[in-house]
Formats: structure tokens, C-alpha cells, sequence
């Protein structure tokens, strides 16, 4: 009997649709469209809401109101730009003077412990060696600026990809109305069986990835204020690089404290030795107790209580298999999957 491509297709109905959406969103992400559908999404998440309950409260139109909110979010963007990216580029040109130098007084400070402690000779050396500029990013001291300036290049596609989903999300939100309710009018058409089979379940998938990420902004947000105050105590500096290192990684959960601290020890050894450090180091501790013990049971709530374990675990899969998006999605996409797929249950409860 010759197999019939269409009546297996009828057949395993669900599974076609989801194996084709998968696909479409496998496409773009290959075609680097994904960041901008992610911006896009997340401005129309955050502000969709305020909209709606302004528009009502005030009895306004909303398209007065959207237009209202995106002038104050970009006037409130492009000043915080303007305060931001002349010290975030005098203060990286100076830390990246600065980084060999700054290696080299750690590679110090490891041999002289060395030579007390002959016992710890051995391991303190493999540290030694590995804290040179070529072992730690790859690259020589020479080719350190080349890559700078590699990186603001990136950085200035990353801005345009932003301004560019802002506008999108301001023409969705001025339509909304009428694209939901175009949306909806899928179900009576010849695409009733992709709405009927996916519509639910994407719905509920964006909201949890919806409202994860805007939990893990505002600790990240936190975060940030909090360690920016421990590094002006301490007199840490460059304070605006350090801080936007922060909050960038503080939008990855757990691995990004990691992450965003290296840095900051980094120059408290550079500023005042080993013994600043170790007030840093202590800072960061303390800082990073109230993500865990304030910040997280009060603003992610049940959606994020899972094993600090597990979540690496999948951070390092979502690296991976997805690389950034990987890691900034992997827990909110794994909590869904987890609750709703296979639990069964409303994976949008208990979220903050």
C-alpha cells in the first residue's frame, strides 16, 4: 500500500500544525528576526496593560494614550542614553586600558601566596596561568581594541533592532483592538484548525514568557540600584559600566550574578588590593541574599521557585541549543512547558 502523504497529515493533525509553527519559529531565529519579534512582544506586554486601564479610567481613546506613553518612554530612553553612553564609552576605554595591568597585579598577588603557602604552589599557579587577557577571552592585548570596536558595532545593530521593535509595538498597540479581533475571526475561516489547536496554548505561552521577563527586569532593575550604592560606598569604579554590566546580566537568572561579579572584583583588586575585594565579594553576597530571599518570593512568586540546580542546568541547554535567547528565555519557556504541557495545569498562576 503507497503511503498517502495528505491522509497522514489529516490524521496526525495536531501534530503538523505544531511541528510547522516550531518550524516557523526555528526560521527566525536562523534569520536573526528573533530579536526583534522578542522586542517587539515584550513592549507590546508592557504596555498594553497601563493603555487599556488609563483609556478606561479616563474614558480617553487609547490611540491618544499609546501615543501618550511611547513619547514618555522614549523621552525617558533617549535621556537616560544620553546621560549613559558618553561615561559607559569613556569608562570602557579606560577599564580595558586598565584590564592587563589589572591581571597582572592579580598574577602578583597569586605569586607571593604562592611563595608562603608552598603547599597551594600548584594550584595557585594553574590560576596564575589562566588569568592572562589571551586565556580568558581568547584574544591578545594587541587585538583588544580591534574587538572594542567590533563590539560597539554589534552594540549600535543592537539599538537600531530596539528602536526598530519599539515602532512596530507602537503600530500594534495603536490597532490592537482591531488586530485581536481580526485574530479571533481565524477560527471561522479555513485556519480553524491551526486557531483551535495552538491558540490557547500561545496565548498562555506568551503571557508566562510575558510576565517572567518582566519580573526578572524589575529585580534586575534592583539589583542593579543596589549594587550601584554597595560600589559608591566601597568607592568602586567605573560605576556606570559596572552597573549597565549588572543589569544586563541580571536579566539571566542566577548564572548572571556570576557573571556580572567578575568585573567588579576585578577592578576592587586593581583599586585597593585583595582586602577591597573581599568587601566587594561580601557586597555582592549580601546583594544577591535579598534577590533571593526578597526579591524573587515577592516579584516572580511561585513561577520561578524551582532549584537553583535545575536552572543552570537549563540555562546551559538554552545556551546551547539558542545561545543569549537561550539563556534569557530558558526558565520561562521551561516553566510553561513543565506546567502547562505537562502538568496540565494554568502555568500563568502565581505569577507576579
Amino acid at each position: 500500500m503507497s503511503f498517502d502523504i495528505v491522509q497522514f497529515l489529516r490524521i496526525n493533525k495536531v501534530l503538523t500544525i505544531w511541528g510547522a509553527f516550531f518550524a516557523l519559529v526555528w526560521l527566525i531565529n536562523f534569520y536573526g528576526l528573533f530579536g526583534l519579534v522578542f522586542i517587539t512582544y515584550i513592549l507590546c506586554f508592557l504596555f498594553n496593560g497601563p493603555i487599556e486601564r488609563l483609556a478606561a479610567v479616563t474614558k480617553r481613546s487609547r490611540i491618544l494614550w499609546a501615543v501618550i506613553i511611547y513619547i514618555v518612554f522614549l523621552a525617558v530612553v533617549l535621556t537616560i542614553l544620553s546621560f549613559v553612553l558618553p561615561k559607559l564609552g569613556s569608562e570602557s576605554t579606560a577599564f580595558l586600558k586598565k584590564l592587563p595591568e589589572t591581571l597582572g597585579n592579580i598574577r602578583q598577588y597569586l605569586d607571593k601566596w604562592a611563595w608562603l603557602v608552598p603547599d597551594m604552589a600548584g594550584p595557585l599557579g594553574k590560576v596564575r596561568d589562566f588569568l592572562s587577557l589571551e586565556s580568558l577571552v581568547g584574544i591578545k592585548t594587541e587585538t583588544l581594541f580591534e574587538v572594542v570596536i567590533t563590539t560597539f558595532t554589534e552594540i549600535s545593530t543592537y539599538a537600531s533592532t530596539f528602536l526598530l521593535g519599539t515602532l512596530f509595538s507602537f503600530l500594534i498597540m495603536l490597532d490592537f483592538p482591531n488586530l485581536r479581533a481580526k485574530t479571533i475571526r481565524l477560527r471561522e475561516s479555513r485556519l480553524r484548525d491551526i486557531y483551535d489547536v495552538t491558540a490557547r496554548s500561545v496565548v498562555r505561552f506568551a503571557i508566562v514568557v510575558g510576565m517572567g521577563f518582566r519580573a526578572q527586569m524589575m529585580i534586575a532593575a534592583v539589583n542593579t540600584a543596589l549594587t550601584a550604592l554597595g560600589m559608591f560606598l566601597l568607592g568602586i569604579k567605573p560605576i556606570v559600566l559596572l552597573s549597565t554590566v549588572v543589569f544586563f546580566c541580571g536579566l539571566i537568572p542566577v548564572l548572571g550574578t556570576f557573571i556580572s561579579s567578575a568585573p567588579i572584583v576585578l577592578v576592587a583588586v586593581n583599586t585597593t588590593g585583595p582586602g577591597h575585594a573581599l568587601w566587594a565579594i561580601v557586597m555582592i553576597i549580601i546583594v544577591h541574599t535579598i534577590e533571593t530571599y526578597v526579591l524573587n518570593p515577592r516579584i516572580v512568586a511561585a513561577m520561578f521557585k524551582i532549584s537553583p540546580v535545575i536552572t543552570l542546568m537549563i540555562l546551559y541547554v538554552g545556551h546551547k541549543l539558542f545561545g543569549l535567547w537561550g539563556m534569557v528565555l530558558g526558565v520561562p519557556v521551561s516553566v510553561f512547558i513543565f506546567r502547562h504541557v505537562i502538568l496540565g495545569t494554568d502555568a500563568t498562576n502565581g505569577a507576579a
